[in-house]
């Protein structure tokens, strides 16, 4: 049957995508599959890995569900900060008494106020612009990431990179091999996301075979010890977005699958009617890195697309209700045997809550409000749940930090939004409003917030600030 979806659509798809850490690669952590030799006629039983965390060694999925495209990595003493937009590498104290970028060279003025100004320093420690991709994460006592920049005539796909704390000493660790895909060079790697010794990649793009378009998404895993990349899943032609994230022995994947009835509306740049779809589906799948098999768990249209998500150490999968127009989100979703069951909602009688994030063992979810193009409303309304149904912290939001912000005082929009039932990390997104409404001054803001007995607490860590000068 045929459904009818809106051209807007596509811009909903980008709301997914992973942030990671690891092991050295000199000695990475892959799961190899066991060598066990049976008795004549016993059976085998299939494998059931497992979901649990390591924090030493695995994807942290806070950093990468929800939309957040940011890296944030918890040291001991501070949070390393790469704001998605921003060229500096920051360090944040946990307590709030300090922040600033990686650089200890005292000559050196990193952003200088302005992390996109002309008089910025380059050759700061700290310094990343183009160099990094999604997303850092640090291992045996070393910050690593994915260069697909500074070594591009060389290794046109990219190299991984670790340096010191500090942004000293880097170093070309292994440079990252073309993934062998059927779709020609149109597709490539758009993220990567470190888990248990793998580079995880979301590989995506646009494609034409005998005058057809079409935009497949494969997921592909890299073994850094090995040469070659692993292919857990092709989506095969007609028109796909989705995300990857590696969790435990397994990495799901999520693929929003459609087909155009008539593609030709794809050649009219000015089209702007609705869209005739004749295949329009979400699919559910894992990936096992012990055994290498797929599996696929979901195949339906009940979402509307699979977002937002989360995967507990049970391995429970949940998600959200398909989003209303004027309403929001409201239920949380738990698979059970290929169908969707309710767990929890957000119903009260004053205020319309719709769920902005599913973290660490909570839901949170917000007071409902529609798109202001002059700026979001500060009085914010939460409703923070364990799965269980049980609330942690219903009330306001505190947002005193905003009065701090002097250059960019309009709040625009919440990029990151995790946690757990002790507290939230946060990142803002504030700009200054001009007359001409283009190149607002902006920033981005990194705040904690603490629960303890009911009630929350803020603390301000860090923030950018970017403004483009035109009498260079």
């Amino acid at each position: 049957m045929k459904r009818t979806i809106c051209l807007i659509a596509a811009a909903l798809m980008a709301l997914s995508l992973a942030a990671c850490k690891g092991k050295d690669p000199a000695s990475p952590d892959v799961t190899s599959a066991p060598e066990t030799t049976l008795a004549p006629g016993v059976t085998a039983e299939p494998y059931v890995g497992s979901h649990a965390y390591d924090p030493e060694t695995d994807f942290d999925q806070k950093m990468g569900s929800n939309g957040n495209y940011s890296t944030v990595i918890q040291a001991e003493d501070v949070y390393y900060w790469l704001q998605r937009n921003d060229g500096y590498l920051r360090y944040c104290e946990k307590d709030g008494s300090d922040y600033g970028v990686v650089c200890g060279r005292p000559e050196c003025v990193h952003d200088n106020g302005n992390a996109i100004a002309y008089n910025r320093e380059k050759n700061c420690n700290g310094y990343l612009e183009g160099a990094c991709e999604h997303y850092m994460w640090m291992a045996d006592g070393k910050l690593w990431y994915v260069d697909t920049y500074t070594y591009l005539k060389t290794y046109p796909w990219g190299v991984i990179m670790r340096m010191d704390p500090d942004g000293t000493d880097r170093e070309l660790v292994k440079p990252i091999p073309k993934p062998d895909t059927p779709y020609g060079d149109a597709v490539h790697p758009q993220n990567f996301c470190y888990h248990r010794g793998m580079l995880y990649s979301f590989v995506f793009g646009g494609s034409i075979e005998g005058g057809e378009p079409s935009q497949p998404f494969l997921a592909m895993a890299f073994p850094l010890d090995g040469e070659e990349w692993i292919t857990m899943y092709d989506s095969g032609r007609d028109f796909h977005f989705g995300s990857i994230m590696p969790v435990g022995d397994y990495c799901y994947i999520t693929d929003m699958a459609w087909s155009y009835a008539d593609p030709s509306i794809l050649e009219d740049d000015n089209y702007d009617g609705e869209v005739i779809t004749d295949r329009d589906e979400d699919i559910l799948l894992r990936w096992c890195s012990v055994t290498g098999e797929l599996e696929e768990l979901y195949r339906g249209n009940d979402l509307g697309g699979i977002f937002r998500y989360w995967i507990d150490e049970e391995g429970n999968f949940y998600t959200i209700s398909k989003y209303e127009e004027g309403v929001g989100s409201k239920s949380v979703l738990r698979l059970a045997d290929g169908e969707w069951e309710t767990v929890l909602d957000f119903e009260d009688p004053e205020v319309n809550y719709t769920i902005r994030s599913l973290s660490d063992g909570i839901v949170i979810a917000r007071n409902y409000k529609e798109h202001d193009r002059n700026g979001m409303d500060p009085d914010i309304d939460i409703w923070i749940k364990r799965y269980d149904g049980s609330t942690v912290y219903k009330g306001k939001l505190p947002m005193a930090w905003l009065e701090n912000v002097e250059k960019t005082p309009t709040l625009e929009r919440a990029e990151l939004v995790c946690g757990d039932e002790n507290g939230l990390l946060c990142i803002f997104e504030t700009t200054k409003r001009n007359a001409s409404r283009s190149n607002e001054p902006q920033s981005y803001v990194l705040v904690k917030y603490v629960i303890k007995d009911g009630e929350i607490e803020e603390v301000f860590l860090g923030m950018t600030y970017h403004e483009i000068i035109n009498n260079w």
